[in-house]
């Protein structure tokens, strides 16, 4: 991932994954916005089986990170009303 680029997370067969990852965006209504605390309630007024992802370098930029750092995060499974199903996996990207 370099920070002048913006990655699509892709969530394959299982839709209600959560990409709780610096710098993770979801796509409402048409409109990218961070997956931040602020945005927490408009992110759960949708259904999570909805939502698209994306990595954008750009706001990776904006909070500090630099190329050679290694971002830490998870990817957390929820049902279609929010609930954690208890199945959660680290996960390690390198920033280029």
């Amino acid at each position: 991932m370099a920070l002048d680029e913006t990655v699509s997370l892709n969530k394959e067969w299982y839709k209600g994954l959560i990409f709780n990852i610096p710098g993770a965006e979801v796509k409402i209504n048409g409109e990218w916005i961070p997956f931040t605390a602020e945005n927490a309630s408009r992110i759960k007024a949708t259904n999570p089986m909805n939502l698209e992802w994306r990595l954008n370098g750009t706001l990776l930029r904006k909070y500090g990170y630099t190329s050679g750092q290694t971002l830490q995060g998870q990817i957390i499974t929820v049902d279609d009303q929010w609930n954690g199903l208890r199945l959660e996996k680290n996960i390690t990207i390198q920033i280029n």
